[in-house]
């Protein structure tokens, strides 16, 4: 039995997404993409409760998680190009 080594077409959009996924500056674009036509459609009516404010549940904690990863870059980067 022979075991390939070489990667598989079908595999490509799969490390595709888990590059993605890993990628904090996708997370903050993804939730702000959520988050700002969630806001718009919320301030239109506060008094009715809407899907939008679990889509808000939902993506503002990764945006928050997304900064914090981006941020630790920033601040974790070594200083050589002072």
């Amino acid at each position: 039995m022979k075991i390939a080594l070489t990667n598989q077409p079908e595999m490509k959009p799969l490390l595709l997404l888990k590059q993605l996924a890993k990628n904090p500056w996708f997370g903050a674009v993804a939730s702000l993409a959520i988050i700002i036509p969630s806001l718009y459609i919320i301030l239109d009516d506060v008094t009715v409760l809407r899907k939008e404010y679990i889509l808000l549940l939902i993506s503002f904690p990764i945006y928050l998680k997304s900064l914090k990863k981006i941020f630790d870059e920033i601040l974790d980067a070594p200083e050589d190009n002072l």
